[in-house]
């Protein structure tokens, strides 16, 4: 019967055990937890098994004398397991959070844990998303401020073209009118209503018709005014440029463009200018062209003129003949490369040029050999002065040369001839000195000849535009006073000038101006007259229209030399050479008036050259003396010329053959010797006269003796 009620017990222990162990399964069957149903499983094992090995050990000593106590104690725990199993199963309801708390706690816990990272992934993304879109939102607006930056800018600049349009439309000096297609006015300046003499309410009215009219009354030739009109009318594409003739004698300058935009066209625009004034300067300057180039194709000399590169700006007809072209135009844009000369005389020639143009320093009297168009070989004494613009800057050369042939050929015979008198003996030794001398006194009568056509071709042509100019100050005078009398006339009336006139009458100082130009063309007068007196002193020192024995007066040859050579009196320090002149009342001398200047120019350069040695002299001195001689009888009168320098004197040595040719005691190069020589045989030989000298420390004196009439002439 125990075994009955044991087996009994062990049936429902272990039904409750199956009961306890599902119901505390039953939530890890649903996969909530794994970790905590292995822990359920294996208590539950154990439970199971420590009842049924309780009870396997109570079967197992059954047999033993305390089989029934063990029996009972077995019943007693199985029954008290199956009142906490039954208890459990009843209350479990009310504490199994004491079970699956801790695992609804952990999974909550993990729930939260996977939320918040959730969480954290989310505010990421939303901050990185809130950032570009910031950033997108930063470009934008600073997109949008540049924006409005460059179009506040490009407004800016809009008003300033416009403004600066507007100036520029105003201050020109074109009159301007906008006509749109239909040919309404959309705009004009007050400089158009003014060139055509449009009353001021006209011009305001704008009225197209209107202003037509007027127009067409003030033109010469109405109709053709009317068909250009009509033309361009009709032709809105078409730009036109012309000149309108007026009946008050003004000339108007036209011109006319369409305004297109991507193809459009939108109207046109007239710019008009009086141009009467330049029409005139130009037609005066044209004919002053025409003077101009009359004047050196006259000339006998060969005259070009060239650029700073050498080539070739224009010439006369006989350069043009020479060079081998039809018309001196033709030369124009040429260089000596071009030419038919040698290349050893092309770069003879530009070599020369450059020296003059860097140097800014004349060439004259450069002996040359020239090649004409012919094929024949010509000689030519050149001279090559440099061109300046209005700034003085060099520009170009100005060539002119002579046909020296003839000369060169004599003179080249005549060295032959020379060579050849060398070899002759010694009974020869008279006839070769005299050669000698005539040999000396063509050469220098050769130089002074080329002097004096030198002289007298500069003195001609600066005489004519001298004269011109001289001619047009008087005028040039009276208009500039009656612009300023126009000017004071305008400031009376416009009382309130505007801002930028104001300006520009301070920036231009015109009080200062309009004091001063009067003054200036003072001076451009005296400096006229100054010219004119020094072109009439070269010619009177040239004297080729006197190459005959004339009466003449000493004192204006005497004057005309020391012009030419004022530039030399200074010493080698800058102290100013004094020259003192004490002249009579003399009647005119019947002499040979060139070859007499060629003796002062001779008797002054020595001078000079004298005091030009002394550095010690601080007051260098020479003094011109003439007077009368009238202590022998009427027929006989002689004209003394003193002519004296407070130089160091002349060396005894020297004075024994001052007058022998070729005597000098200058350097080689810089003296021939020839000088005194020659002036004693024209004041000896040719005039009659007394040609002397007496020197002492401090004081020479050259002494010339001319008689008053010459013997052939009595």
């Amino acid at each position: 019967m125990l075994n009955g009620l044991l087996i009994a017990s062990n049936s429902i222990i272990s039904l409750c055990y199956f009961i306890i162990a599902f119901l505390i399964l039953r939530p890890f069957l649903r996969g909530e937890q794994k970790t905590s149903l292995v822990l359920a499983t294996i208590l539950v094992f154990f439970s199971c098994a420590l009842g049924h090995g309780g009870h396997v050990l109570m079967m197992a000593l059954s047999n033993t004398a305390h089989s029934a106590l063990l029996l009972k104690l077995q019943i007693v725990v199985d029954s008290m397991t199956a009142c906490i199993a039954i208890t459990y199963i009843a209350l479990r309801r009310y504490f199994s959070f004491l079970v699956d708390g801790p695992l609804l706690l952990n999974k909550t816990q993990e729930k939260l844990k996977l939320a918040n990272t959730e969480l954290h992934n989310l505010n990421t993304k939303l901050e990185s998303l809130v950032l570009q879109r910031t950033l997108e939102l930063s470009r934008a607006n600073e997109e949008l401020e540049a924006k409005a930056s460059e179009r506040k800018d490009m407004i800016a600049q809009l008003n300033r073209s416009n403004a600066f349009l507007k100036a520029q439309q105003e201050a020109g000096r074109d009159g301007i009118i906008v006509v749109d297609e239909n040919m309404q006015i959309l705009f004009y300046n007050q400089n158009f209503y003014q060139i055509w003499n449009l009353p001021e309410e006209v011009a305001r009215e704008g009225d197209h018709q209107k202003m037509l009219t007027l127009a067409i009354a003030q033109m010469v030739d109405e109709q053709e005014f009317i068909d250009k009109v009509n033309y361009l009318y009709q032709n809105p594409e078409v730009t036109t440029h012309d000149e309108l003739l007026m009946k008050d004698g003004r000339i108007i300058d036209r011109y006319t463009a369409p305004i297109y935009t991507q193809d459009i066209y939108y109207g046109r625009i007239f710019f008009f200018r009086d141009i009467t004034k330049r029409k005139t300067m130009e037609e005066e300057l044209r004919h002053a062209k025409d003077f101009l180039k009359l004047i050196i194709n006259v000339m006998p000399q060969y005259i070009c003129w060239k650029d700073c590169n050498s080539v070739y700006l224009g010439c006369n007809d006989k350069f043009a003949l020479m060079a081998g072209v039809k018309q001196p135009q033709e030369i124009i844009g040429k260089t000596d490369y071009d030419m038919m000369w040698k290349k050893e005389e092309a770069d003879f020639f530009r070599t020369c040029d450059k020296e003059v143009m860097e140097t800014n320093q004349a060439q004259l009297h450069i002996i040359e050999p020239v090649y004409q168009a012919s094929g024949k070989q010509t000689w030519a004494e050149t001279s090559k002065i440099p061109l300046h613009d209005l700034e003085g800057k060099v520009t170009g050369v100005l060539v002119v040369f002579d046909d020296i042939t003839a000369r060169k050929k004599a003179s080249d015979a005549l060295i032959a001839s020379e060579s050849l008198l060398k070899q002759k003996t010694v009974e020869l030794e008279a006839t070769l000195s005299e050669l000698k001398q005539a040999q000396s006194q063509l050469i220098q009568s050769e130089k002074m000849s080329a002097l004096g056509q030198l002289v007298a071709g500069i003195a001609h042509e600066i005489n004519n535009p001298v004269n011109f100019i001289y001619g047009n100050i008087p005028h040039i005078k009276e208009y500039v006073e009656d612009l300023i009398s126009l000017l004071q006339t305008y400031k009376e009336e416009c009382s309130q000038p505007s801002e930028k006139l104001l300006s520009q009458l301070e920036e231009m100082d015109c009080d200062y101006l309009l004091e001063d130009l009067p003054k200036l063309l003072s001076s451009m007068r005296i400096g006229a007259e100054r010219i004119r007196e020094i072109v009439l002193s070269l010619r009177s020192f040239s004297r080729l229209d006197e190459a005959a024995m004339k009466a003449v007066d000493i004192h204006e040859g005497i004057d005309s030399t020391i012009l030419i050579i004022q530039n030399r009196l200074k010493n080698q320090l800058g102290t100013k050479i004094q020259v003192i002149k004490s002249y009579s009342n003399l009647p005119h001398v019947e002499c040979y008036a060139g070859q007499l200047n060629q003796v002062f120019m001779n008797v002054l350069c020595n001078g000079i050259d004298a005091l030009e040695s002394e550095i010690d002299n601080t007051s260098p001195t020479i003094e011109i003396r003439t007077f009368l001689k009238e202590d022998t009888q009427p027929e006989e009168k002689r004209v003394v010329i003193t002519i004296t320098d407070n130089g160091s004197g002349i060396p005894e040595f020297v004075q024994a053959n001052i007058f022998n040719p070729f005597f000098t005691t200058k350097v080689v190069g810089k003296g021939t010797g020839l000088g005194l020589s020659i002036s004693y045989q024209i004041v000896v030989e040719k005039h009659k006269g007394v040609f002397t000298f007496s020197s002492v420390p401090g004081r020479t004196e050259f002494w010339i003796e001319i008689p008053l009439v010459q013997e052939q002439s009595k």
